[in-house]
């Protein structure tokens, strides 16, 4: 089965169920799956065929999700684009994908029109616009007026057929979609994810969840993201269930739509649990209805456990655990947050996960050793990228390394010992600090700069850097971070930054980020928490 049959069968079976419900309207299988037809009929029209590129940048929406399923049914290959991407971001990716069509929704139109006006000239330019349907007002969805560059969706679609396109003749492993990661460099990198693989995270899931038809499920994450992924666009659609899609997440209407809603599942990231319970709205009574809890990204403070056990007294707990390339890995299940909050959890009963060090030998117990996966749900490999490719199933094509450091306990616990890549999770979003230093090192005062994590109340952690400045240059901690968030997605950028004398360095000149950390945290340099 492809990801286009998955919709195709489950309009046919609930034509008249929900799958979409939001502030802009309700929308059922049936006119998901004729928009979808649509979608796939007009890429083909463009001259798009199998295999050829295509990318949609927007957080989320209805029009998402037909794009999505669409795209998949043309046999195109979709690129997600993190809808908080700056201009120069969207351009560098735009440019290395070089696809044909961009279908982008409003909340990006500044930056699309700058990384369009960046792009003019060069060879893998894209030769169509798409603005998709902005942000509902009221009770009606707006169509933003389209600059003369780009056509509106709407009016895109319309010629068009919603009869079923003519069936693909593919393998299941055949890549459909293209998500973002970054590697150790900070560029991102693409992950090629096939058919089957999709299909199958999101069954996993299904019952990780124990989603069913009639459930109802509360989401405002992103669908650029391999979470929002599965769930929206795999796991709801398996089951017949409904999302209730909110495209921003704001804790006071998130308690009214559980209480008043008949939510079933809130998936979320610490971040956004943390808030909900932290809301005035928490001192009410529990939803009467939600009975699954599922959140990823990191753990939660055990204290956040027992404030979530009496918060919703009948919901149960899942963390998972995974990256893009690898899909979920480990598990931590309702009954196991009781017992070992701080752990990551144990490997799903369809993945095997092994701790090995660099020459790929397997760890002691207790031991600290790289977290390498084989999963089902394990990606094709990297987008013109064979190099990183052959770095990344270096132990094997069947496994992933994850770059991800982890201890395993004598019952099977996986528990976060760090990052090998120097990765930092900021409220769910991934942020690497390589690419902080390559923009500050653009700014003319900075001769050297070190990006690293500290814990954060709210975020889980935030980005703090500290630079060195050139003899003789001068620069202040608003015009680095300033810099910054000009050439970044803001959630990319520090919260704070401290300019030092002199880096600590170890005996071969690297930096000791380590050192730079504990020194921040001790109140030596700078401070952790913004004020």
């Amino acid at each position: 089965m492809l990801i286009g049959d998955l919709l195709r069968r489950r309009a046919a079976l609930s034509p008249h169920v929900v799958f979409w419900e939001a502030e802009d309207g309700r929308h059922t299988y049936a006119e998901l799956d004729a928009a979808a037809n649509r979608v796939a009929h007009a890429l083909r029209a463009e001259g798009l065929r199998p295999g050829d590129r295509a990318a949609v940048a927007d957080a989320g929406g209805f029009a998402y999700a037909a794009v999505h399923f669409g795209a998949a049914k043309a046999g195109v290959l979709l690129a997600h684009l993190n809808a908080r991407s700056s201009a120069p971001e969207l351009a560098a990716l735009l440019a290395r994908l070089g696809p044909a069509i961009v279908l982008y929704g409003s909340v990006l139109a500044p930056a699309i029109a700058a990384a369009r006006a960046a792009l003019a000239g060069g060879g893998r330019a894209p030769a169509r616009w798409i603005l998709l349907p902005g942000a509902p007002v009221g009770e009606a969805a707006r169509e933003p007026a389209s600059p003369p560059w780009a056509a509106p969706f709407g009016g895109w679609l319309e010629p068009h057929s919603a009869a079923e396109p003519e069936a693909l003749a593919c393998p299941p492993e055949t890549p459909f979609q293209l998500l973002y990661t970054s590697g150790t460099t900070g560029v991102p990198k693409g992950v090629l994810i096939g058919h089957r693989a999709k299909l199958r995270q999101g069954m996993t899931h299904a019952l990780n969840l124990g989603l069913a038809a009639g459930d109802r499920v509360l989401s405002s994450l992103p669908l650029y993201h391999q979470y929002g992924q599965w769930l929206a666009l795999v796991a709801v659609p398996l089951t017949g269930a409904t999302l209730v899609a909110r495209r921003r997440f704001d804790p006071a209407e998130a308690w009214a739509d559980l209480r008043g809603g008949a939510i079933t599942h809130l998936p979320a990231v610490p971040t956004t649990l943390q808030r909900l319970m932290d809301a005035p709205a928490a001192a009410g009574a529990a939803p009467p209805a939600l009975r699954q809890i599922t959140y990823g990204g990191a753990p939660i403070a055990a204290e956040r456990v027992r404030e979530l056990r009496r918060r919703f007294p009948a919901a149960r707990l899942f963390q998972g655990f995974g990256q893009t390339e690898t899909g979920y890995c480990l598990g931590l299940h309702d009954g196991d947050h009781d017992r070992r909050p701080d752990a990551l959890g144990k490997p799903d009963v369809f993945s095997e996960v092994r701790l090995l060090d660099e020459q790929g030998r397997e760890v002691p117990e207790g031991a600290v050793g790289e977290i390498v996966a084989r999963t089902p749900y394990l990606m094709a490999g990297y987008l013109d990228d064979p190099e990183a490719s052959a770095a990344y199933f270096a132990f094997g094509r069947a496994w992933g390394r994850t770059g991800d450091l982890a201890r395993r306990d004598a019952e099977g616990y996986f528990t976060m010992a760090g990052r090998k890549r120097e990765l930092v999770i900021s409220g769910g979003e991934n942020i690497y600090p390589a690419e902080i230093e390559q923009a500050l090192h653009g700014h003319p005062a900075v001769a050297e700069a070190a990006a690293f994590g500290v814990p954060h109340a709210d975020w889980g952690e935030t980005v703090v850097a500290a630079v060195l400045l050139r003899p003789g240059a001068r620069a202040t901690e608003p015009d680095l971070i300033a810099h910054c968030r000009a050439r970044l997605a803001a959630f990319k950028c520090p919260r704070r930054l401290a300019i030092l004398a002199d880096l600590p360095r170890t005996a071969s000149g690297k930096v000791r980020k380590p050192d730079l950390r504990a020194a921040w945290l001790a109140g030596r340099i700078g401070q952790d928490d913004p004020p």
